[in-house]
């Protein structure tokens, strides 16, 4: 089966498309508003490339023109790609049409007005991949969103600006919440500006495309570099109290949590340490139970001691400084703090000399996994004597 084209494909098929039925898509004037809507009608790609060479044209008949575009739209992808090319002339000052205002009065106080620029975050998932909105509000214009999928290994993996109303907003994260039991929680937008924009410049260096519009749909909020600062769970919780007590053995309540039940480290990170567990058991050494639980809990004490050191320790940090803050804000202020804990002992770049219960459980667990994924593996590929009939 043919592989299916990606949007981004589609659109500049489209774009090439318009290109040879003779059109100059470098001259972005009003002059070409006709001749592109003359193309509409013509198959998926050339509309969803006409719209997106309208989102290029700054005038106000462009705007009239995609949001006639809009109305008569069935498809999901091809209003996707209107609302996003109003969102760019959004940008440079055009007026929106009259159906993007949002409701004078809001029924629940969940994002509720503002007329500041406003940020939210969710938990960090098992991939360390968090999802991040920036949201603008637009007097009497609804909102310009712009919405992230953040991984702090591999960058900034989903990228889009929108225009919504606030009560389809207020939908979206009621729509997470029920499917993934996951809350957007507020943060300061400069922050979630900063992630984003680390993430952009990680994708950057890993060769990853699809980003180009990146700039041009941030500067909505910022046009700079953005300006280092602490993270922000600091401002909630004071770091100097939150490592007082048992902290260490409570800490590993942590993975009882939802949001942490199904956390797994990286395989690659846990590999050099998989291979140890490997070796440990088909050693030719004849060892006693208690031996073997020995060597076994030497291997986790030393996976628990690289994971809190170089990238990885910087990764992991991130991760528990994130959720700490999520916690706080979700109402478990005593999480928060064990997970802030966590995260200043992983800063120090050594677990200590005691045991970190969460960190851990967090490697027995992951062993566990691994090796349950391996034998199973390993079942599956021996080879079988029956004979199906």
């Amino acid at each position: 089966m043919a592989k299916k084209k990606s949007h981004d494909e589609e659109v500049q098929k489209g774009l090439e498309e318009l290109r040879q039925s003779g059109l100059a898509l470098e001259d972005t004037s009003p002059a070409l508003i006709a001749p592109l809507r003359e193309q509409l009608g013509k198959g998926r790609e050339t509309d969803l490339a006409v719209v997106f060479a309208l989102g290029k044209i700054a005038d106000p008949k462009a705007v009239e023109t995609l949001a006639g575009i809009e109305r008569q739209a069935t498809a999901k992808d091809l209003k996707k790609e209107v609302r996003r090319s109003l969102f760019k002339l959004a940008q440079r000052g055009l007026t929106l049409p009259q159906e993007q205002v949002i409701e004078s009065k809001l029924s629940t106080p969940f994002f509720s007005r503002s007329p500041e620029i406003e940020a939210y975050m969710s938990a960090v998932d098992s991939a360390g991949g968090r999802l991040i909105w920036i949201i603008r509000p637009q007097p009497s214009h609804g909102l310009q969103v712009i919405q992230a999928m953040v991984n702090d290994r591999e960058g900034l993996q989903r990228f889009a600006g929108t225009q919504v109303r606030r009560k389809d907003l207020r939908h979206m994260a009621q729509e997470i919440k029920e499917k993934h039991d996951v809350s957007m929680i507020a943060i300061p937008w400069e922050y979630a500006d900063e992630v984003m924009y680390q993430g952009f410049e990680k994708a950057k260096s890993l060769n990853r495309g699809g980003l180009e519009d990146f700039h041009e749909i941030r500067a909505i909020v910022n046009s700079g570099k953005p300006k280092g600062s602490p993270h922000p769970v600091y401002a909630k919780l004071n770091a100097e109290d939150v490592r007082e007590g048992a902290w260490r053995d409570l800490s590993r309540r942590l993975l009882d949590e939802a949001e942490l039940q199904y956390w797994i480290l990286d395989q690659d990170w846990m590999e050099p340490f998989l291979l140890q567990l490997q070796e440990a058991q088909t050693s030719r050494l004849v060892l006693n139970p208690m031996q073997k639980e020995e060597r076994f809990a030497a291997i986790v004490r030393e996976a628990v001691k690289s994971l809190c050191s170089g990238e990885i320790g910087k990764l992991v940090q991130r991760r528990m400084e994130d959720m700490a803050l999520y916690f706080f804000q979700t109402g478990r202020v005593e999480m928060g703090k064990l997970a802030l804990a966590v995260a200043l002992q992983l800063g120090e770049g050594d677990p200590g000399p005691l045991d970190i219960s969460f960190l851990t459980g967090l490697v027995q667990k992951s062993f566990s996994f691994y090796l349950s994924q391996r034998k199973t593996k390993a079942e599956e590929d021996e080879p079988s004597f029956i004979v199906k009939p």
